[in-house]
């Protein structure tokens, strides 16, 4: 987990860096830029003609929202219902 962090970290530097106002802390406004994207396409899925960015960044923001909600859930279920009488009245 530390080094896809760190991986991150170093990547967004890397695009600050080449930024030429000359300050490391801002960040410049590009249209062509999309907030999260490093590059990082092994799969080539948003090169070549009929690949929508947009759209892959949709799917994953919604699968990773349903990922959540299933997570939350099953740590309420482990965790906060304990009772398996009061467990079968609410689920």
């Amino acid at each position: 987990l530390l080094i896809g962090i760190g991986i991150q970290a170093l990547a967004e530097y890397n695009l600050q860096k080449s930024e030429t106002d000359g300050n490391i802390l801002s960040v410049e406004y590009k249209r062509d830029r999309i907030p999260g994207n490093l590059g990082f396409d092994p799969l080539g899925l948003g090169k070549g003609p009929g690949s929508n960015i947009k759209g892959l960044h949709n799917t994953e923001v919604n699968a990773g929202r349903l990922a959540m909600i299933g997570i939350t859930s099953f740590l309420f279920k482990e965790f906060v219902v304990k009772d398996p009488s009061i467990a079968q009245k609410i689920l």
